[in-house]
């Protein structure tokens, strides 16, 4: 009987060890974000009501061994909502998607990071800039909704500066110029939307890096590509449609790349003759004729290599545009353009971007980039019926390192180099360009010039910067720039830049600024070559005085202030008396003054908003007549107001925005009589009699933007759509007067308004 009960209690024993082995059990648990598949660092996943709890590393991924086999599991994460499911008791993997409250908004910290100026900056980043209402989805055209900045057209993202025109700005995008940031009209930018990390505006007084102008600067940055899995984007909207393929070029989290491309689509959509009929009014004899609809296209491609402490970007971005019509009834009071109208631009930009840091002193960044444009255009005809043309190709090699050096945490040392040599062969058989100065601008009686001949342009300049702080409260920063440039021709120029900002923090939350600074531009390319223009042409100057405030009211608010006096000097003045070199004189000047107010809330669990205030004054004078005169774009008046956020409840994936914007009326020269060009020919065309120029103002402006998305998810993929309804309270906004095509209704002019509602649409898909 003892070995029987032995022998009993070992089978027992036997027994209940495999009893307990099967309610043991080994379970992976990976989990990741809903919409995207990116793994979520840091989650809480607590098996059976806590038995057995820990947190996920940075593949999201936790292994449990030899615990109870779990029926219940739960997640919790900072951003995202709780999830809490069954599970079945045989599975070994369990895959998890949590659902993120809202997009969190970190555009002013990254961007803080990248440049520590404050003063005539305002940054905003991409998510805030595409949910604004209006933006048709481009962060690049929603900076319009900025303080000190005024579209130069309805619609256009091209912009006037503190009281300088659209190229007297300077735009960079990976720390590199690009061939040109807006296709026609300014509607839509040439950088896929998706890729843009966030924007710098500098207003004025910005630093030496970025090179010389008169006017701002706008720095996109990219983001860098994804690198945890293939990624794959399909987007269409009103007038586009594109794709974005990114992802890891061999093992995740190592080298990426990205490919992006967009092309418009209404030449496909509307016939040449049906756009003619909407371009036209019904009731003209001889309408002018769309030949064709306006297209255009861009393309990006960017590969990142990682290095110990930095990176190198090798990146191609182009695009190209291109529309053509026949110009006829318009043409009857400038007879010379009557023919053929035909442009097509496009640029290709392709480069090396490095940024290293060395050691916990030194870092440095350099970009290296070809730069390819071309431009035909086609307009008009002389007597003997030969075309007016301008084809001009140029191809530019960029160089710009920079080195810093940071002996101590309170003071940096940079040094760097801005040069450029370019080829621009030119084959021009045309008039002078029309600019703001030139409200009685007339095609055909100006002087027709002949140019072919191959440009050279060598442009260097050394920079230094340096920037120190003196205690918790008090920094500055001095900078100094060395221009010279030579031109095929005679024009050669040389001149220093000096520039100062002072920083001090009243309080922890409160930091005054001001900055002050010299800054030159050379005159446009076709006021400088020889035989067109004129090169003994002095650069142009303009003198940045600015004192701002900035103050964190909490968190959630700031606001900054700054008034601002810009004079201005050796502006240019046509001369159309004159012939070649004397056609040109430096003989212009200018003042620009105002106020710029700022409030932002920080982006957060979905919302934004910002309000922007600007007053401002901007008048030109020429000295040779005497004359003074308001600026085109001088628009004493702004106010702009932007909020958006998710609806809540069961409508939290959906989110809407407003964006509220009243302005002052643009200045105008009006039409006051006209007469024959021939008094004793009847039949000889009419000319038009202006008055004072820019004496006159439109009405004020109004428009009201109404943005209405939503985001679905699904496990490792998303879909999101919304409505950008421009100008919802359909406002008749006179934007010009059209005097008649041979000023016959002087009396009573057309008014012209702007957009009177557009439904602009994007659905977007990403898995």
């Amino acid at each position: 009987m003892n070995n029987i009960s032995r022998h009993i209690t070992i089978l027992f024993i036997v027994m209940m060890l495999s009893v307990n082995c099967a309610l043991a059990a080994n379970i992976t648990v990976i989990v990741k974000e809903k919409g995207s598949g990116v793994p979520v660092e840091g989650a809480t996943v607590v098996i059976n009501e806590g038995d057995v709890y820990d947190e996920t590393g940075k593949t999201g991924k936790i292994e449990f061994s030899e615990i109870a086999t779990p029926n219940k599991i739960k997640v919790l994460a900072a951003g995202f909502e709780t999830l809490e499911k069954q599970v079945s008791q045989n599975r070994t993997t369990i895959t998890l998607y949590l659902e993120p409250f809202f997009i969190e908004g970190e555009g002013l910290k990254v961007s803080a990071e990248r440049l520590v100026e404050k003063a005539s900056k305002l940054t905003l980043s991409s998510a805030e800039l595409i949910k604004s209402a209006g933006s048709g989805g481009d962060p690049l055209k929603a900076i319009t909704a900025l303080p000190g900045i005024i579209a130069t057209s309805e619609g256009s993202a091209e912009v006037y500066m503190r009281g300088s025109n659209g190229n007297e700005n300077i735009t960079w995008v990976n720390n590199a110029p690009v061939g040109y940031l807006y296709h026609f009209g300014g509607f839509q930018s040439t950088i896929n939307p998706a890729l843009i990390e966030d924007i710098n505006v500098f207003l004025g007084g910005f630093p030496v890096q970025y090179g010389d102008a008169l006017g701002g600067v706008i720095d996109a940055k990219l983001r860098a590509p994804k690198n945890d899995r293939m990624r794959y984007q399909f987007d269409i909207s009103t007038i586009t449609s594109s794709f974005l393929i990114e992802g890891p070029a061999g093992e995740a989290g190592g080298d990426s790349f990205f490919i992006a491309g967009r092309r418009s689509y209404l030449d496909l959509i509307f016939s040449p003759s049906d756009a003619s009929k909407a371009f036209n009014d019904d009731d003209e004899d001889d309408p002018d004729r769309i030949l064709l609809v306006p297209r255009f296209y861009d393309f990006q491609a960017l590969y990142r290599h990682q290095l110990n402490n930095g990176y190198l970007d090798s990146y191609l971005f182009t695009a190209g545009d291109e529309m053509e019509m026949e110009i006829r009834n318009s043409a009857k009071s400038d007879p010379q353009l009557a023919g053929e109208a035909r442009e097509k631009i496009e640029y290709q930009t392709a480069g090396l971007t490095w940024q290293q840091r060395w050691n916990s002193q030194w870092d440095s960044i350099a970009t290296l980039a070809y730069i390819h444009e071309k431009s035909a255009a086609r307009l008009g005809r002389d007597e003997l019926g030969e075309s007016f043309y301008a084809r001009v190709e140029e191809k530019t090699l960029y160089l710009q390192p920079e080195l810093r050096w940071s002996p101590q945490t309170d003071s940096q040392f940079s040094a760097g180099l801005d040069s450029a040599y370019a080829e621009i062969p030119v084959d021009v058989y045309a008039p002078r360009s029309n600019t703001e100065d030139d409200p009685d601008f007339d095609f055909t009686s100006q002087k027709k010039y002949r140019l072919k001949k191959m440009l050279k342009v060598n442009a260097i300049s050394p920079f230094i910067k340096y920037r120190q702080q003196w205690s918790q409260r008090l920094s500055t920063q001095l900078g100094l720039r060395h221009t010279n440039i030579e031109l095929t021709g005679g024009f050669h120029t040389h001149k220093f830049s000096p520039r100062a900002t002072l920083e001090y923090k009243l309080t922890p939350d409160t930091l005054l600024t001001t900055t002050w600074g010299q800054y030159i531009q050379m005159p446009r390319g076709e006021e400088v070559v020889e035989s067109f223009g004129n090169p003994a042409l002095l650069m142009t100057e303009a003198e940045h005085r600015i004192l701002g405030i900035e103050h964190q009211i909490n968190p959630l608010y700031s606001i900054k202030a700054e008034i601002y006096h810009k004079p201005m000097k050796n502006l240019v003045i046509a001369l159309d008396e004159n012939d070649p070199p004397d056609n040109y004189a430096n003989r212009g000047t200018g003042e620009a003054y105002g106020f710029d107010l700022f409030i932002k809330r920080t982006p957060s669990q979905g919302k934004i908003g910002w309000l922007s205030l600007s007053w401002a004054k901007s008048r030109r004078t020429n000295e040779i007549t005497g004359i003074t005169r308001d600026f085109s774009g001088d628009q004493p008046l702004t106010f702009i107001a932007v909020w958006g956020q998710p609806f809540g409840g069961s409508w939290k994936r959906w989110d809407w925005s407003i964006k509220a914007q009243v302005n002052s009326g643009r200045p105008y020269t009006a039409i006051t009589g006209r007469y024959r060009e021939d008094p004793s020919d009847p039949t000889s065309r009419w000319i038009a009699e202006y008055g004072k120029h820019n004496a006159e103002r439109l009405p004020t402006y109004y428009k009201v933007d109404l943005r209405i998305g939503r985001e679905i998810l699904f496990r490792e993929s998303k879909l999101t759509f919304y409505f950008d309804l421009q100008n919802v309270t359909f406002a008749k906004n006179i934007v010009e007067y059209d005097y008649g095509n041979e000023y016959e209704k002087i009396d009573n002019p057309t008014e012209i308004t702007g957009i009177s509602f557009f439904p602009f649409f994007g659905v977007e898909m990403e898995f």
